[in-house]
């Protein structure tokens, strides 16, 4: 009985296979990190950890004013309705900074239609995870995470 050659049989192609597709997982591992943005990545950390320091003092003039809210965000039709606590301006800044990618970030307007009441209206439907930071022109601040994934509607407390 002549015995049959190595590359008609299935273990030496079992083991050629591991470190083949290891090199391969590799390779698309490697293109993915240099091709995809590095948006957690901060330049500047010292900057940012001055900028600490603003955000805390905005945050602690917001909790002595007692300034509260709750939102209802409709990605349908895009109407965000806030109810606040405390707030007197006519316009009130809400901004969305998007979890992962810095490009999708905006800043949207909202407009006192009523006592307590503010109205703004989002450009293009949203999803995902988000952080919202409202803010005035007196300079307090208050922030939310928000978390869209699931629904086309949300309401939450800030």
């Amino acid at each position: 009985m002549k015995p049959t050659p190595w590359y008609k049989q299935f273990w030496p192609w079992f083991v050629i296979a591991i470190p083949v597709s290891s090199m391969f997982v590799a390779v698309i591992q490697i293109s993915y990190a240099l091709n995809s943005p590095n948006d957690m990545v901060v330049d500047n950390y010292y900057k940012e950890g001055l900028g600490i320091n603003t955000v805390l003092d905005k945050r602690n003039l917001a909790a002595e004013l007692n300034i509260g809210a709750s939102i209802v965000i409709d990605n349908t039709t895009g109407e965000v309705i806030l109810t606040s606590q405390n707030a007197q301006e006519e316009t009130l800044t809400l901004n969305f900074f998007n979890s992962a990618i810095s490009d999708k970030d905006f800043t949207l307007t909202l407009n006192r239609i009523a006592d307590n009441q503010y109205r703004g209206n989002l450009k293009k439907s949203i999803s995902g995870i988000w952080n919202l930071y409202l803010e005035s022109a007196v300079g307090w601040q208050i922030g939310a995470r928000l978390n869209l994934t699931d629904s086309n509607y949300a309401q939450f407390k800030l």
